[in-house]
């Protein structure tokens, strides 16, 4: 197997599925780059969030965890 950069795509739905975003895709690294983090900005509001997570990599790979910062808009 090639030490090529992998990518993750993210695609989010903000109504429990009805409708989904375009996938994002970001980098997660080259082979032995450890601890990459991916990072989502500017998505708007929801209420019923999903999210649909696809790793380029046919290594292991596991997801340690998410994070959501929340920040109060004006209406």
């Amino acid at each position: 197997m090639n030490d090529t950069d992998h990518f993750v795509e993210v695609s989010y739905s903000k109504d429990g599925g009805h409708n989904w975003s375009n996938k994002k895709r970001r980098s997660i690294g080259k082979v032995g780059q450890y601890e990459q983090r991916v990072k989502l900005v500017r998505m708007g509001r929801g209420r019923q969030w999903m999210f649909k997570i696809t790793v380029s990599s046919p290594r292991k790979r596991d997801l340690l965890g998410g994070v959501l910062t929340v920040e109060p808009m004006d209406d």
